[in-house]
């Protein structure tokens, strides 16, 4: 298992937007999501 900094639940475009500028700031980030995209 793989250790993160952040978790966002979430993959919706905020969640997806967070990640993005969390991870351009040198953090490690996770994305939850409840179902795969269709």
């Amino acid at each position: 298992m793989q250790s993160v900094d952040v978790a966002i639940v979430g993959g919706g475009m905020v969640g997806l937007a967070v990640a993005c500028g969390l991870q351009g700031s040198g953090l490690r980030v996770a994305v939850l999501e409840q179902a795969a995209p269709q």
